[in-house]
């Protein structure tokens, strides 16, 4: 009875939700090399030739050439490295758009790179994998069925091993086999139960992670559990109370518009060449990327962001913060002096992708992810077998 139960629950969940699963898990495995694919295809962007006899830019010089080239876009920071084949980057707001942009450069020239190749393509299945691509006002729903899938994928993960469970205890290391000698549907449902035994801790890992964007109060409960102290979310801009009045600020906002666009921004070069100076005396090691924001503090000090050369992920972020006119560092943060709870908390993106655990992790999902569609699919052929039989068996009756 209990077993039956359990079988009756997994192929039920399985059969509705098997298309969004099937959906979800793909996308997912096709972001799990996201970087690497950019990386291949976007190698003039990403990378430069060092030019012989030639040294490379300073970033306040970078900074200066490019912003005299395009007075009218905002700089929002500057990204580089310590890599000398690497380019540098900049995030602009250009004139009429309220979202930064990224821009590559040459650290030698200052020249603009190619853009970005596939950007659009990896940003639709993102979409695609965490709210089915719905946009605007439906994409609640797009979300919410994502979450309910994964919690039948933890249910249909959970009663997969206990339907298959007699054959585990019978023999623990034969239940992860299947043979091809098998025909039809013995084939059928022993690959599907010792494939699905092969994933299990990777299934469980990426659903459990994964509702962490699905909802607050599992986001909340996470932090509790792991006794960390949940960063609080900026809140959003008040709205006019009247549209009336709103209209009114917009035309002032229109109005003065055309002196804002003549305004030039006001970099401070010599302060960000002194701050980057500092920050390449005093970092550890190799830095793979660091980024610094060209806004100074109230008290005048600057924060620079950077992630290690030999850094697994790409959250185990560090900051510098930088009082360069006194020389010397006000605050520093490094991702290895945090204790495990927090590094998990802080890291629950490469947690869900795998990069937490390395290369090893990143393949093992991948694999995970891209099985989806043969469970899915394995899954319907067993219940369209097993429909069928009976179907027979009912005709046969009468």
């Amino acid at each position: 009875m209990h077993k039956t139960f359990w079988f009756q629950l997994h192929w039920f969940l399985g059969f509705v939700f098997g298309i969004l699963l099937l959906i979800v898990g793909v996308s997912g495995a096709i972001l799990s090399y996201e970087k690497e694919i950019m990386n291949v295809i976007n190698k003039d962007t990403y990378t430069v030739q060092v030019p012989q006899n030639q040294e490379r830019l300073k970033e306040a010089e970078i900074l200066k050439i490019f912003h005299e080239k395009n007075p009218s876009e905002k700089i929002n920071s500057i990204s580089f490295s310590s890599d000398l084949e690497k380019s540098v980057s900049v995030n602009v707001v250009k004139e009429g758009e309220r979202r930064g942009v990224t821009t590559y450069l040459n650290p030698y020239t200052a020249e603009v790179l190619p853009e970005l190749v596939g950007k659009d393509f990896f940003m639709f299945v993102f979409r695609l994998h965490r709210w089915l691509a719905f946009e605007g006002t439906i994409q609640g729903v797009g979300k919410q069925a994502v979450a309910l899938a994964t919690i039948a994928a933890i249910i249909l993960t959970i009663g997969g091993i206990i339907v298959y469970w007699p054959r585990i205890k019978n023999g623990f290391v034969k239940s992860l086999t299947f043979s091809f000698k098998h025909k039809k549907r013995a084939f059928l449902s022993t690959m599907h139960g010792a494939i699905g035994m092969w994933v299990v801790p990777f299934f469980l890992l990426m659903c459990l992670t994964g509702l962490y964007w699905s909802y607050d109060w599992y986001r909340s409960a996470m932090f509790t559990v792991f006794q960390v102290e949940q960063p609080k979310r900026a809140a959003p801009p008040q709205q006019a109370q009247g549209q009336g009045q709103g209209q009114k600020e917009q035309q002032a906002n229109k109005t003065q518009n055309g002196e804002n666009r003549v305004q030039k921004q006001v970099i401070a070069y010599d302060d960000i060449a002194s701050t980057v100076d500092f920050f390449n005396s005093n970092v550890a090691r190799d830095y793979r990327n660091a980024s610094l924001r060209l806004e100074p503090s109230k008290n005048g000090t600057y924060t620079i962001s950077y992630l290690f050369a030999d850094a697994t992920h790409f959250r185990e972020s560090n900051s510098m913060e930088i009082d360069f006119k006194n020389e010397k560092i006000v605050k520093e943060s490094k991702y290895e002096d945090k204790k495990l709870n927090e590094k998990i908390m802080s890291s629950m993106l490469p947690l869900h992708s795998g990069e937490f655990f390395g290369w090893f992790g990143k393949l093992s999902y991948f694999i995970s992810s891209a099985l989806m569609a043969l469970f899915v699919i394995t899954g319907y052929m067993l219940y369209y077998d097993r429909w069928k039989k009976k179907r027979a068996k009912a005709l046969k009756q009468k």
